[in-house]
């Protein structure tokens, strides 16, 4: 894992406009850069200045669970060189242990783009097919046909 993070850290080095530095990253006082991978169709729409909320998929008893694990996340460069495909994101410590923790897990890492000037936050709950539909839910469940239409009167 130290490898792959250590790949994506060059490459993101190496990616940056006119081969920019960390120190050209504009990292604010208190504030870290941190690497992450992004699947390709998402990297096709985040730019170098935009805001993402970071969402991780990961294994349950019962089913996968989606949960946004980070808001409003500055993006500060893209990389998509030698078959890399990441996101430096601009975070606070607390934010920067969440992502390595998703990273280190192996979860799936998902970015959603805010619209420009969306920056709140919002109480977020774990998305899941069980709390969605209930018990019966998930890939192994019973198809349910739906109900037949009202006649009119």
């Amino acid at each position: 894992m130290k490898k792959i993070k250590l790949l994506l850290l060059t490459a993101v080095l190496a990616g940056c406009a006119a081969g920019a530095a960390a120190a050209e990253l504009q990292i604010a006082p208190g504030y870290r850069a941190v690497v992450v991978p992004v699947p390709k169709a998402e990297l096709l729409f985040i730019k170098p200045g935009d805001r993402v909320d970071m969402l991780v998929t990961v294994p349950r008893p019962g089913g996968e669970v989606t949960a946004t694990l980070l808001q409003n996340i500055v993006v500060l460069e893209t990389v998509n060189s030698g078959g890399i495909q990441a996101l430096a994101l601009l975070v606070n410590i607390n934010e920067a242990q969440y992502a390595m923790l998703a990273l280190a897990g192996g979860y799936q890492i998902h970015f959603g783009i805010r619209g420009k000037g969306d920056t709140e936050l919002h109480p977020m709950e774990v998305a899941s097919f069980l709390h969605l539909f209930g018990s019966g839910a998930g890939k192994d469940a019973e198809k349910e046909t739906a109900p037949e239409p009202a006649k009119a009167p």
